[in-house]
């Protein structure tokens, strides 16, 4: 993803869920970033690009440890 779409997404993010998220450029991968909240792995953007249109899907890993505690 380039900078400024990393950005606007950030922003997004942080309006609408948490204003502690933090998007991570992941190296040598471009198609999606690294979402963190607070230092922490909780999941990835996708960037989408189908038919002449431009998405954003974010996927967000729960482990089962994590709901235990």
């Amino acid at each position: 993803m380039k900078p400024e779409d990393t950005k606007r997404v950030e922003a997004y993010l942080k309006r609408v869920l948490n204003p502690k998220i933090a998007l991570i450029a992941r190296p040598r991968v471009t198609d999606s970033v690294e979402v963190q909240i607070e230092g922490e792995h909780v999941g990835l953007v996708y960037l989408i690009e189908d038919e002449g249109e431009t998405s954003y899907q974010l996927e967000m890993t729960i482990l089962q440890e994590d709901l235990e505690g």
